[in-house]
């Protein structure tokens, strides 16, 4: 049976129009390509990570190229060269179901600075594969192979090691796994095993995401450690940010003594994002004030005066840990509640509370026999504990009040002292000296003569 003529017109039209699309996808994506390497080369020519030397080659189907990665310290007190790293990759423009582009790359260290990596590398390099995504993000899948260096008396060695990287407008995710990795030299050794690392990062500009260390085992001449973990978390709440550092050991021998569930978590709640960023960008960019402009100056001071003013809390929410003798269980936090005018003041914005719990015997007789004589430590059924409450000018220990004139006297020379840093005065502290007691505890004079 022939096709209608209209039929075969349809036909090789709707086989044209296909042809072309195909044709004009991967073209699109080299043009694509080149463009935005261009203007990243352009977007980085200063600052401290630079990109040079760009060699792109475009083509229709594939395009390669090479460029040098540069970080620049411009806070480096020696004469050594930046960081480079020459970067060559290949680009195939045949789209597929994870994108429109994949690559394939390599990476090694290069210039006057890089003698001691390119050791390390022993001639290797950093290799990957990935692929441009069609909502803009980039993956890729990163191989390192085995580091070692013998370099006076000690040894350095780390097996092959991998990982992913995800890098979208603002987020970034990073993962990289290290099987095994030995320090050794003279009279010294360190051994850990299965170390992961990973980064999950919402606005890495902010840096609000989550972050993670984790070791399996790790051995030094002296210390034992199973279960090691260190992690982070930052949030942001409207305009405030949340951090919290967590460190945790699930079993730990050192000195003699055999401890489980370390935990020490410390966090800062409630700083202001604006000052936060304001105060960063002023220390990186003037190597922590030591080249600081008077307008950086101004900058720094404007902006710490309004983290204060906005109020925080920074503390230890857990301290914990338990051994063959008994354990230990805590928490500690400091806040300064926001202040009601313009000025900073310490003496009534500042409040503060704790607590210590010491259990079974993991403090000796004679240690908890002076502990309790004090009168500022309670004895409860599984061992002794202590807290303490400071707010509003009331200062309380374990339940009882106590006279905190020093402690406000204190505060209210710092918030003299603030108050002129703040304002760009002398940084020198009051000449007079605090009094060796607060005018409360000191001892009251002979009594008065009877008038006659």
């Amino acid at each position: 049976m022939r096709l209608s003529s209209r039929l075969c017109v349809v036909l090789a039209g709707s086989a044209f129009v296909i042809t072309a699309g195909a044709l004009a996808v991967p073209w699109y994506s080299s043009r694509m390509l080149a463009a935005g390497l261009q203007e990243l080369a352009l977007e980085h020519s200063k600052g401290d990570l630079r990109i040079r030397n760009l060699a792109h080659e475009a083509g229709w189907f594939n395009s390669s190229g090479a460029l040098d990665l540069e970080w620049h310290n411009q806070c480096a007190e020696d004469s050594q060269g930046p960081t480079v790293v020459h970067l060559e990759y290949r680009a195939r423009h045949v789209p597929d179901w994870k994108g429109l582009t994949r690559f394939d790359w390599s990476a090694a260290p290069a210039g006057e600075a890089a003698t001691g990596v390119q050791q390390l590398l022993r001639g290797g390099k950093l290799t990957g594969t990935g692929h441009a995504g069609f909502d803009g993000t980039f993956s890729t899948e990163m191989q390192l192979p085995e580091l070692a260096m013998v370099a006076k008396g000690e040894t350095l060695q780390v097996t092959p090691s991998g990982g992913r990287m995800e890098l979208g407008k603002t987020a970034l995710r990073f993962d990289w796994v290290f099987e095994r990795m030995a320090l050794r030299g003279i009279g010294h050794a360190l051994e850990a095993k299965h170390i992961a690392l990973s980064l999950d990062l919402k606005n890495r500009t902010v840096g609000t995401g989550r972050a993670a260390l984790d070791i399996e085992s790790m051995s030094t001449t002296g210390v034992t450690l199973q279960g090691l973990r260190v992690s982070s978390e930052t949030t942001e709440r409207g305009d405030r940010l949340d951090s919290r550092v967590t460190e945790s050991v699930r079993s730990a021998q050192l000195l003699g003594q055999n401890l489980q569930d370390l935990v020490l978590e410390a966090e800062v709640k409630g700083l202001h994002t604006a000052s936060v960023q304001t105060l960063s960008k002023v220390f990186s960019e003037s190597c922590g004030l030591q080249n600081a402009t008077a307008d950086e100056k101004l900058q720094m001071r404007t902006a710490l005066k309004k983290l204060l003013l906005a109020g925080f809390s920074v503390g230890i929410p857990k301290l914990q840990g338990s051994g063959n003798e008994g354990g230990l269980d805590g928490n500690l936090v400091l806040t300064l509640a926001p202040a009601q005018g313009d000025e900073v003041l310490l003496a009534s914005q500042l409040s503060s509370s704790g607590r210590i719990h010491i259990k079974g015997k993991l403090m000796q007789p004679e240690q908890k026999a002076f502990a309790l004589s004090t009168g500022y430590v309670n004895e409860v059924p599984d061992g002794v504990q202590a807290g303490f409450e400071y707010g509003g000018g009331i200062l309380k220990v374990s339940g009882k009040t106590l006279d905190s004139a020093m402690v406000q006297l204190g505060l209210q020379k710092l918030d003299a002292w603030i108050k002129a840093f703040l304002a760009g005065e002398s940084l020198a502290l009051p000449e007079e000296e605090l009094p060796a007691v607060a005018p409360s505890e000191a001892p009251a004079g002979p009594p008065a003569a009877p008038a006659s």
